[in-house]
């Protein structure tokens, strides 16, 4: 007999999510797609201008940010490093793009300043709840059919863009806790690997992206890959 998967403890922990959406049309439709999932709560919904958003993510700390928009605005690039300046010294806040999927350049370098994806307005909207989730972790959310051509150019880009930096500016466990963020390990896996605790895991990691001048545990991990660590 089939047992039913329970969800983890952190599936069940609600997930705070800000709005903002211009649109209607598209916020009606963004609204129906999170009721299936009673552990997603809209704290707000920001329709006008960018400084009242901004206000209300530094108000409120949302867990996931949802920024909807049909084109992508001029400036989307300073207002994915406000958000991530924002979040910097509180609890970090994830944003998902949603709208029409612009050039992989374009998601690529969005994703470099801090935006955790991009949510297409084609794809079925009951997928929705899953992505603010894979968000949520700090993972990236993309779609499905272009995962693949996008993670590789983002991995040529971040490999481009960090070629001029050296593995030398790292200590000897420095270099141990980047090769294991390459693997996908966890912080409790670090740590339990090189019999160090949490909090020393996290000074290492802190240290390595003022070393290498990155922002993300995925730039880290895309930095281990592209230097052949493993």
């Amino acid at each position: 007999m089939n047992k039913k998967k329970l969800p983890s403890s952190s599936d069940a922990t609600t997930v705070k999510v800000l709005i903002f959406c211009p649109s209607d049309l598209i916020l009606s439709g963004i609204l129906k797609a999170l009721e299936i999932d009673p552990q997603i709560e809209v704290v707000t919904i920001e329709k006008n201008t960018i400084e009242s958003f901004m206000d209300s993510i530094r108000k409120l700390r949302p867990h996931v940010i949802l920024f909807a928009s049909t084109e992508t605005l001029p400036n989307m690039r300073e207002i994915c490093k406000a958000i991530r300046e924002i979040s910097k010294d509180q609890l970090k806040s994830q944003m998902l793009l949603i709208g029409n999927i612009p050039s992989h350049e374009e998601i690529v370098s969005l994703i470099n300043v801090g935006a955790r994806g991009y949510f297409d307005l084609n794809d079925p909207s009951g997928q929705l709840p899953e992505a603010v989730r894979v968000i949520h972790r700090g993972e990236i959310w993309l779609p499905r059919d272009k995962m693949s051509s996008i993670m590789d150019r983002i991995i040529s880009v971040v490999g481009r863009d960090m070629k001029e930096k050296t593995l030398d500016q790292l200590t000897p466990t420095e270099f141990q806790v980047l090769k294991l963020i390459g693997q996908g390990k966890s912080n409790d896996d670090i740590a339990e690997i090189l019999f160090i605790s949490k909090n020393t895991v996290r000074s290492h990691i802190k240290s390595i992206y003022a070393k290498l001048d990155t922002h993300s545990r995925l730039q880290l991990a895309l930095y281990a890959i592209n230097s052949a660590l493993f």
